[in-house]
C-alpha cells in the first residue's frame, strides 16, 4: 500500500514565506519587498505581462529581481533601493 503524502503545515501565506526567504537570504527589509511587490503588481496591470501569470507571480519576481540585483527592478524601485542601502550602513 503507497504511503500518503504529508504535507506541511502552512505558516501564512506562501508569498509572505517567500518574502520572508528573500529578506533573509539578501538581507533586504520585509517591508520594502512588500511594497516592491505592491508595485509589481500595478505594473502587472498597467504596462501588460505574459500570458499565465498572475499579479502575484508577478510581484515576486519583481521583489527577487530587486533583492538579488539581477533584472531592472532596481531601477523602476531607485528610491525604494535607497532606504535599503541607507538602512545597511547603519
Amino acid at each position: 500500500m503507497p504511503k500518503k503524502a504529508v504535507r506541511k503545515k502552512s505558516s501564512g501565506s506562501s508569498s509572505e514565506t517567500t518574502l520572508k526567504k528573500y529578506s533573509k537570504q539578501y538581507n533586504v527589509p520585509v517591508g520594502i519587498l512588500r511594497q516592491v511587490v505592491k508595485r509589481g503588481k500595478g505594473a502587472y496591470f498597467s504596462s501588460g505581462s505574459r500570458p499565465g501569470q498572475t499579479p502575484t507571480s508577478w510581484g515576486l519576481a519583481r521583489a527577487r529581481s530587486f533583492a538579488s540585483g539581477s533584472g531592472g527592478a532596481r531601477k523602476a524601485d531607485a528610491d525604494l533601493w535607497k532606504k535599503v542601502k541607507a538602512r545597511r550602513r547603519k
